[in-house]
């Protein structure tokens, strides 16, 4: 679990995080190695899972030997409500969502907090607006749920 209590007396207590793939966690379809070891590190801490239309089919590859994090593969033709209906049966106060695309934005108007990767891809504005937090990396984003003290810094009122 990761647990952040803010100043003002609001109490986080996050048990599942779920990533995009694409574009947010890897780059043409390719995790780094230190985006992997993070991941690893945050797996072992929380419930992790990928939740990917996997554009360009290296998901499965990629993952494989993630343990601890669960891969979700989507149909092609999915807009993103999949996403968040995981989110929903998880429990959205208690569940961290990680994206940058326009599938992403319905998790993202629902879960307890929303980071958006700005990555070579882009982002999507919808998604952007409805963020929380906006990071470089994915590497960032992990880092600060690994180091949750930081996020009171930026969540403070």
């Amino acid at each position: 679990m990761i647990s952040i209590q803010l100043p003002n007396g609001r109490q986080y207590e996050f048990r599942h995080v779920v990533f995009d793939y694409n574009g947010t966690l890897a780059e043409d379809g390719r995790m780094s190695d230190d985006v992997r070891q993070l991941l690893a590190e945050l797996a072992a801490k929380v419930h992790v899972a990928v939740i990917t239309a996997d554009t360009f089919g290296l998901a499965c590859q990629e993952l494989a030997a993630m343990p601890g994090v669960e891969l979700l593969i989507l149909a092609k033709d999915q807009d993103g409500t999949e996403k968040a209906r995981h989110v929903q049966e998880w429990g959205a106060e208690r569940t961290v969502v990680v994206g940058n695309g326009t599938n992403d934005q319905p998790m993202f108007f629902i879960a307890g907090l929303k980071i958006c990767v700005l990555g070579p891809e882009g982002v999507s504005t919808g998604v952007l607006a409805a963020a929380n937090i906006v990071v470089r990396s994915p590497a960032d984003a992990i880092r600060l749920l690994l180091q949750p003290k930081r996020l009171i810094a930026t969540l403070r009122a």
